[in-house]
């Protein structure tokens, strides 16, 4: 795939780890009560593996937090933090901020403050295997950067622990043409940390290829993830006409053809999702396009252009469900 044409394929789960708790009194037993009278927010920095890049850095600027009803808290940085996101992978966290106090209550929304413009090499900015670099940048970025329409609660007296979920797979996006910079349209979601598990299972990659009838060295291995039960799985492109994104989507390189691969999806959400294994990854080549259509009807005789094997999963929180593949028989 051209790398100047056509969006990467690029992944990456963002845990931004704040420690926020109310700024009142100067003393110690001021202090002590306005920590007992505030809330506490915990949010982490992970990442898991990319395809193309050596270093997606983001250059965060500070952090804006919305409560109902009331002006925004912003907690801005004295020196902006440029975070490579692929040092954070497989599960593993750094902190963004900690120590600030924030009032107990229900928030609207949380806004990332980022330094994302064009041609400057010194804001974000993602660097290639082949060395080649890029600035990455969000359209009206410096009005709106990073934020995410979705309520939660800072109890008081307690911590709040919530996981940012960046995804870069469908976020990262190479202009045609020159691409003297590259597009970072965010695709976030906000999870409460305390009510997550994790998803981990093998892939038989021969024995998937073989449900699939094609062989292992044709096998190009790949595993989904969607919301709910039963799903009929679909490629990510952007458009819920077709069937429904994937939460979650990434490559699986076995060692050999046909060799086993393990895998492990982190942060995922408590609740019901479905799991599907297929051949055809390199089908799903651009996060923006639809390559298959699950409803489509074709000739017959014919193969889709992506098969899946699939199975319900529950992930419960603070534990880890395991789901293998292949089944005996697709569902």
């Amino acid at each position: 795939m051209n790398q100047t044409t056509r969006s990467r394929n690029i992944f990456a789960v963002i845990c931004l780890s704040l420690a926020l708790a109310a700024c009142n009194g100067s003393d110690d037993d001021q202090s002590t009560a306005a920590a007992q009278n505030s809330g506490l927010l915990t949010v982490a920095l992970t990442d898991a593996p990319v395809d193309d890049a050596a270093e997606v850095i983001v250059v965060f600027t500070g952090i804006e937090l919305q409560s109902g009803g009331a002006s925004s808290i912003n907690i801005d940085f004295d020196t902006p933090r440029s975070i490579d996101l692929l040092s954070f992978r497989d599960g593993r966290t750094t902190n963004l901020v900690e120590g600030t106090q924030v009032p107990p209550g229900r928030y609207e929304w949380i806004r990332l403050k980022v330094r994302a413009e064009q041609n400057i090499q010194d804001g974000s900015r993602i660097r290639l295997r082949d060395g080649r670099q890029f600035p990455l940048y969000i359209p009206s970025g410096l009005e709106t950067g990073l934020k995410l329409n979705q309520p939660f609660v800072i109890a008081q007296g307690a911590t709040t622990q919530l996981v940012i979920d960046f995804d870069l797979r469908k976020s990262i996006v190479a202009p045609p043409g020159q691409a003297q910079n590259w597009l970072l349209r965010p695709s976030l979601r906000l999870i409460d940390r305390l009510q997550v598990g994790a998803l981990s299972g093998a892939v038989d990659v021969a024995g998937l290829a073989a449900a699939q009838n094609v062989t292992p060295a044709a096998c190009r291995a790949g595993i989904y993830l969607y919301r709910g039960k039963d799903v009929s799985p679909d490629d990510m492109d952007g458009d819920p006409a077709d069937g429904m994104d994937p939460l979650v989507y990434q490559p699986l390189s076995p060692a050999l053809p046909g060799a086993v691969v393990n895998y492990t999806l982190h942060f995922l959400g408590t609740g019901d999702y479905t799991v599907a294994a297929t051949c055809q990854f390199d089908v799903d080549a651009d996060p923006s396009q639809s390559e298959f259509n699950p409803a489509a009807t074709l000739p017959p005789g014919s193969l889709p252009a992506m098969q899946f094997i699939r199975q319900n999963v529950s992930i419960m929180a603070n534990m880890t469900t395991r789901a293998d593949f292949p089944l005996s028989a697709a569902p």
